[in-house]
């Protein structure tokens, strides 16, 4: 799609909102760059103008001009059990009067490390972040003092937040020497896996990845990925970092460690834990962690790590999950999501391919499977924004980008399911119409 034809939609669907929203839009304009906080709310993906939205309960987001939106975004992945939820919300409501950020250890960063820790047999002890991204840049950091090497291995699409060394080649800014330190390969390639170890092994501090790749759109491990990459790790004295901000009690109680049986040497957490407000987390083995200041020379701090509304919700959250898990019942929705989509797009004449695991599942216009970043390039970006748009138009907010995953939650239930799979088959036809 080219500038002059983005601009143009852009103008038109701005045009045709309404007052308020025409106005805030531009506002926003004026004062957030690109109108937004994070690049991909500005939904240039798509084709379509910011989303602003007013507020969200269960599985409906509702606009500023007060339309309401079954919603499979889910705040990017926190909202394991719904927008506000009630035991959430509560716990948000008691933390809340005994003060917003209290500068000293909370009991509650206690009880929440306790919980991650009972969840996750490769976590003895936690440090909180801020964010994901902090969590990610601390393990690297880590890992980088534990085995006294520079260099790390990252894969081709995943993401793990926008500290220097992990996005290194992917922005401006950096230093310039800064990618040599980073090994790349591509997701689910188990013969350039092994080849970038033979070559590099001995260099590595560590290897990060998403065990599911879920920011290049939803991509599971091909057998025998992850358990190789665990074994080249450990034969090269490396650490294997997994990033779970987004698979953390997401796949299940013990998050992908558990669903795939395999042990991570440094976890990273976020989102879920934190039960929909701002949080991070870097979990490992007490020989490890204790490296860390204040006991160790590593140095992370920070103002708002373990801040207590945040461990509050976070703690009531996995409370649930414990209490009442609903991870079986989830992988069906999703399940029962893939399926629909997937069938609705046969329906039309529009060839998809539908990847999920669990509750997470990517729409991806392709003719073949999608297993690693260069399938995901060579999809029809442009067929995928035109159906988005059209469901949007039907009520329905997915993800505005083939790069991220649509999450279901408890408040989803198969009504829901299938009231989005009958507006996806729509959307479905209206882009085969387009393109006829």
């Amino acid at each position: 799609m080219s500038m002059t034809t983005l601009l143009r939609q852009r103008k038109s669907r701005t045009a045709s909102a309404s007052p308020e929203t025409a106005l805030l839009l531009e506002a926003a304009g004026h004062v957030l760059v690109g109108g937004v906080n994070s690049p991909v709310r500005a939904l240039r993906t798509v084709g379509a103008p910011p989303l602003l939205v007013r507020r969200g309960r269960g599985a409906r987001l509702w606009d500023v001009a007060g339309r309401a939106y079954l919603d499979f975004v889910m705040g990017w992945g926190p909202l394991i059990l719904g927008h506000v939820h009630p035991a959430v919300t509560a716990a948000i409501r008691r933390a809340l009067r005994g003060g917003t950020v209290l500068g000293f250890t909370h009991p509650e960063e206690i009880a929440l490390a306790d919980l991650i820790a009972g969840a996750v047999p490769s976590v003895e002890q936690v440090r909180f972040t801020a964010s994901g991204s902090e969590a990610c840049m601390t393990a690297v950091r880590l890992a980088r003092a534990a085995t006294g090497r520079r260099k790390i291995l990252v894969f081709e699409g995943c993401y793990h937040g926008h500290g220097d060394t992990l996005l290194a080649g992917h922005s401006a800014g950096l230093p310039e020497g800064l990618a040599g330190d980073v090994v790349t390969v591509p997701f689910n390639d188990r013969r350039q896996l092994a080849a970038a170890w033979a070559r590099e092994g001995r260099t590595l501090a560590c290897a990060i990845v998403e065990p599911v790749a879920a920011n290049m759109g939803v991509i599971p491990p091909v057998e025998g990925f992850l358990q190789d990459l665990r074994r080249l790790t450990t034969e090269a004295g490396a650490l294997l970092i997994f990033d779970e901000v987004v698979t953390g009690f997401r796949l299940g109680w013990g998050g992908a460690q558990a669903h795939f049986t395999i042990r991570a040497d440094l976890t990273t957490f976020g989102k879920i834990i934190g039960g929909g407000l701002p949080i991070g987390a870097l979990g490992g083995p007490r020989d490890l962690m204790r490296r860390l200041a204040p006991e160790g020379d590593v140095y992370h701090g920070g103002t708002f790590a373990g801040h207590p509304v945040s461990m509050a919700a976070g703690l009531a959250t996995l409370r649930v999950l414990k209490a009442e898990p609903p991870y079986d019942q989830l992988a069906r929705l999703g399940t029962r999501l893939a399926a629909g989509l997937a069938a609705a797009g046969r329906g039309a004449g529009v060839p998809v391919q539908i990847n999920q695991i669990g509750s997470m599942a990517t729409v991806f216009f392709a003719q073949t499977p999608v297993e690693r970043w260069a399938d995901v390039h060579r999809a029809d970006a442009s067929g995928f924004g035109r159906w988005w748009r059209h469901l949007f138009g039907r009520g329905i907010v997915m993800p505005p980008s083939p790069h991220e995953a649509a999450f279901v939650s408890t408040a989803h239930s198969e009504a829901l399911v299938d009231r989005a799979v009958h507006a996806s088959a729509a959307a479905f036809r209206a882009c085969a119409q387009e393109q006829a």
